[in-house]
């Protein structure tokens, strides 16, 4: 793997843990408006608040961008 390839993928990871935090912050604050401003479902929405930090890590871990 490339120096830029490991690059990417570092960013990738931090705005995936970025937009989780994010996601759980607004649903936790108000879950009906953050629902509507994230695009989550219920059950999408549910899911995201029962992560703990250990799972919201490894999901951010993941190699594709969430919020895409």
């Amino acid at each position: 793997m490339s120096t830029l390839d490991s690059a990417l993928l570092t960013d990738i990871r931090e705005v995936n843990l970025s937009y989780l935090m994010l996601a759980q912050r607004l649903l936790r604050e108000n879950l009906a408006a953050g629902m509507f401003r994230l695009g989550f479902c219920e059950d999408v929405a549910d899911i995201i608040l029962n992560l703990s930090p250990a799972q919201i890590v490894k999901l951010a871990s993941s190699n594709s961008v969430l919020c895409a």
